[in-house]
C-alpha cells in the first residue's frame, strides 16, 4: 500500500465527552495529509436516547458513528468500533488526546518495517511535561517498587524519552497498528473494564512475532486520568485487570 493512497481509521471511545470527541476530531483532521483517506470514528458508550444519537449523527456528519447497547467498557467499545474501520492503518485513541507533530513521519516509519504491530508517539501534557509513554511488563516485584517509590517520594526517571525504541508496552491513549497486526490479535480483551487492556494487547501483539515501538519524533498532547486510580472505586478495577492479566501471562 503507497502512502499516496492510505486510508487511516482512528477510534476513539466517548463516555459522556462530546465536547473532547470535537476537539478530538478537530486536531485529526487538522494535521493529516490532505491525500490521506481518513475516517474518525465514535464509538460511545453513554446509551443515548435514540433522539439525541440522531442529532449528534446530523451535526456531526463528518463522524462515523457507533451507538453501543451498553457500557461494556474501553476495550468493548474499542472493539465495537474497529470492528466497522476500514483502514489500512488503525489507531487506537483517547478522546482527550490531541495530535501535534510527526504523524507523517510515523506513519511513514510503520510502513518501512513491516515487524512493527503497535507504534506510539512521545506524550505531552498541557504544559509539555513529558508523560509516560511505554512501561515495562507490570509484575508483582516491579508493582511493588514503584509503590514504594511513591510512598518515599523517590523520583524516578522516565525511560528513554528521545529515542525510537523496542519497548515492552505502550499507553493505550494512542497506539497505531497496521490492519495484518489487528487482524492476527482480533481485538483487544473484553475481560477488562478499564485499566490493562492495552498492556495485554502489546503482549499479545509480541507473542504472535510482531514489535512494539515507541516513537518520540512523533508526538502528541495527553493529560491522562491517572489521578482517578487513587479512589477506591478505580484502584478495585485496576487491580482486577491486573489479576487478569497476571493469571493469563504469568508474573514475568
Amino acid at each position: 500500500m503507497s502512502l499516496e493512497v492510505l486510508k487511516i481509521s482512528f477510534i476513539v471511545v466517548e463516555y459522556h465527552s462530546i465536547e473532547d470527541i470535537i476537539t478530538c476530531y478537530s486536531s485529526i483532521i487538522g494535521i493529516i495529509p490532505s491525500n490521506w483517506q481518513c475516517e474518525v470514528i465514535v464509538s460511545s458508550n453513554s446509551v443515548y436516547p435514540l433522539k439525541q444519537q440522531e442529532e449528534l449523527k446530523t451535526l456531526y456528519k463528518d463522524i462515523k458513528w457507533r451507538f453501543n447497547e451498553k457500557n461494556g467498557g474501553f476495550a468493548y467499545a474499542m472493539n465495537q468500533g474497529l470492528s466497522i474501520a476500514d483502514g489500512d492503518i488503525l489507531v487506537i485513541m483517547n478522546p482527550d488526546v490531541r495530535l501535534k507533530t510527526g504523524i507523517e513521519k510515523m506513519v511513514t516509519y510503520l510502513y518501512s518495517h513491516n515487524e512493527i504491530g503497535v507504534i506510539a508517539p512521545k506524550i505531552i501534557n498541557i504544559n509539555g511535561k513529558i508523560q509516560d509513554s511505554f512501561r515495562d511488563f507490570i509484575t508483582p516485584m516491579n508493582f511493588i517498587k514503584r509503590h514504594l517509590s511513591r510512598i518515599f517520594k523517590s523520583t524516578n526517571q522516565i525511560g528513554i524519552i528521545e529515542v525510537t525504541s523496542q519497548v515492552d508496552w505502550v499507553i493505550g491513549a494512542f497506539m497505531m497498528m497496521p490492519r495484518q497486526a489487528y487482524e492476527v490479535v482480533k481485538g483487544l480483551d473484553e475481560y477488562y473494564f478499564l485499566y490493562c487492556e492495552d498492556m495485554d494487547f502489546c503482549k499479545r501483539i509480541q507473542l504472535e512475532g510482531f514489535s512494539v515501538v515507541y516513537y518520540p519524533e512523533s508526538e502528541i498532547e495527553y493529560e491522562g486520568t491517572r489521578s482517578a486510580r487513587r479512589s477506591l472505586k478505580y484502584a478495585c478495577i485496576f487491580l482486577k485487570s491486573l489479576l487478569r492479566y497476571w493469571t493469563k501471562f504469568g508474573f514475568n
